[in-house]
């Protein structure tokens, strides 16, 4: 059984598919980097403001619901049709809807082209099915997906104090969930087979050809 996280569908999965096989069936995974300092306080201030907030205050487009659980995390049952995945991570945010349904908004500091916003696709799908098909505990129905893509449009400098004012811009991520199955199907195929090769266009994957065995190398020559 393939243990799948969403955050990789975005970056790992479609940038390098041999260190996302390497991760997902060999464990070995990437050096992290983190996030410069400055967006990760951005991003604490930015979950500490939206808490208990209704949604249609962050934008009227969106329908009504309050913003009540920040950074959870999630485990789904097998997903169809092989059932030799499951979902596993963490999410950033959930919301109620009146009507009792859920709504899984991600709030990224991001500049809002439809193009970059709509490859969050996968994720936010990934979310849905492991909220609506739990390994425990209570299924949740998800009725909305989308980000709130947020980008500083302009700076004052009202007194002794800096600030950045942006519109948070709305991006519907419309369900599709035959297309996440055959996602899913295409990612679980790619597990079942050989190691990929390595990515030329790969900065880790250059990395690691650069201390690899020469002996190693060699016999990958044909002549």
């Amino acid at each position: 059984m393939y243990k799948l996280s969403p955050s990789d569908f975005k970056y790992l999965y479609q940038d390098c598919k041999h260190c996302y096989y390497q991760k997902v069936k060999k464990g070995i995974t990437l050096p992290s980097i983190g996030m410069p300092g400055v967006f990760s306080k951005m991003n604490s201030l930015l979950q500490g403001a939206i808490m208990g907030m209704n949604l249609k205050d962050v934008n009227s487009e969106l329908p009504s619901g309050v913003i009540e659980v920040k950074e959870g995390f999630l485990r789904s049952a097998p997903i169809p049709p092989s059932k030799k995945s499951f979902i596993s991570g963490r999410f950033d945010i959930i919301s109620k809807l009146s009507d009792g349904s859920i709504a899984v908004i991600d709030f990224k500091i991001t500049d809002p082209t439809e193009e970059k916003i709509q490859k969050y696709g996968s994720q936010l799908h990934a979310y849905k099915f492991a909220l609506e098909n739990p390994s425990y505990g209570e299924a949740k129905k998800v009725s909305k997906m989308g980000i709130i893509a947020i980008s500083p449009e302009d700076i004052s400098f009202p007194g002794d104090k800096v600030i950045f004012k942006a519109n948070p811009s709305w991006f519907e991520i419309k369900e599709d969930m035959e297309s996440f199955y055959n996602f899913v199907s295409e990612v679980t195929d790619l597990l079942e087979g050989p190691t990929p090769p390595e990515n030329p266009d790969c900065q880790w994957c250059k990395y690691r050809l650069c201390f690899a065995d020469p002996g190693d190398l060699q016999e990958e020559i044909p002549f």
